[in-house]
């Protein structure tokens, strides 16, 4: 077969556009920092990193699920401790007023004191993280003690999802722990109230007992919630490491090996100038050249 002038020139040509083409690809990952631009570049590479993206998003919403769960339970464990102190300090007020050697004057002053502490705990029992109120269970737009009316909250459990079908309980139970009517928080604050005006027939001995009995479920409610306040913080370590190491699978996949890059760019730039030397060379002057 003939070889022509033309048919060097289409061959010429084509080995020139495609070392063009590959140099403009190297180029496009360097000004990028990505290997991976279109998926025509690496379709396997392209179907993993779009998985792996999908992955990392999730784990990423899981993380700010856990920070905010996180800061709902801190609030949570920092507003039992408070209820905590001030259960001990009316138990004192109690074994004080107790004494059969107060005067009634001195016993009033212990019952305001009382009144005070039962008017802040009811505060405390609407507190809220944001719009929610804490010791509502899913009533969250509920006050667990509103006045006046009755109580609209609720013991369900508040869970946020901190992973694939994985969800864990923020909350306690609000009416747990300010008890019954008769029994709780409150009531045995009342009745201590009461108890000091000689006002009630309960006796300092029920009292006393009752608000035992509040402390030591505050206590319970509060060790369960310190279990689920550290499986969290594990689980938000965990988070982390595994957004990590997700991060770096997906820039082993798509991100540019930059010194490699430049190496293979240079060495299809000096292909590619190599190419159009010889093509001056071996693309002889036709007869029309020398009839001009």
């Amino acid at each position: 077969m003939r070889i022509t002038n033309n048919m060097l020139s289409q061959n010429l040509l084509r080995n020139l556009e495609s070392a063009q083409g590959r140099m403009d690809q190297l180029q496009n990952q360097l000004s990028s920092t990505h290997r991976i631009n279109r998926p025509s570049d690496d379709p396997v590479g392209i179907q993993n990193a779009m998985r792996l993206k999908s992955n990392i998003s999730s784990v990423e919403q899981w993380k700010s699920n856990a920070d905010s769960a996180m800061g709902y339970m801190d609030t949570t464990d920092s507003t039992l401790g408070d209820i905590t102190s001030m259960l001990n300090t009316v138990k004192d007020r109690a074994l004080l007023g107790a004494n059969g050697v107060l005067t009634t004057a001195d016993k009033e002053a212990i019952a305001k004191e009382v009144d005070q502490i039962s008017e802040q705990l009811v505060m405390i029992a609407n507190t809220r993280v944001g719009s929610k109120y804490i010791f509502s269970g899913t009533a969250t737009d509920k006050e667990l003690i509103p006045n006046p009316g009755p109580s609209e909250a609720n013991s369900n459990p508040v869970n946020f999802e901190v992973g694939n079908n994985l969800s864990i309980s923020v909350s306690v139970d609000g009416p747990a722990l300010y008890g019954d009517n008769a029994t709780g928080i409150v009531a045995t604050l009342n009745d201590l109230s009461g108890a000091l005006r000689g006002t009630t027939s309960t006796s300092f001995d029920t009292v006393l007992g009752n608000i035992d009995t509040n402390i030591d479920n505050v206590i319970a409610l509060r060790s369960d919630l310190g279990a689920r306040t550290n499986r969290m913080t594990a689980l938000r370590d965990q988070l982390d490491s595994t957004s990590i190491n997700l991060q770096a699978n997906l820039s082993s996949i798509q991100d540019t090996d930059m010194a490699k890059t430049i190496t293979d760019f240079t060495n299809q730039e000096n292909v590619y100038k190599a190419a159009l030397a010889v093509g001056a060379k071996i693309i002889q002057p036709s007869l029309v050249d020398f009839m001009r």
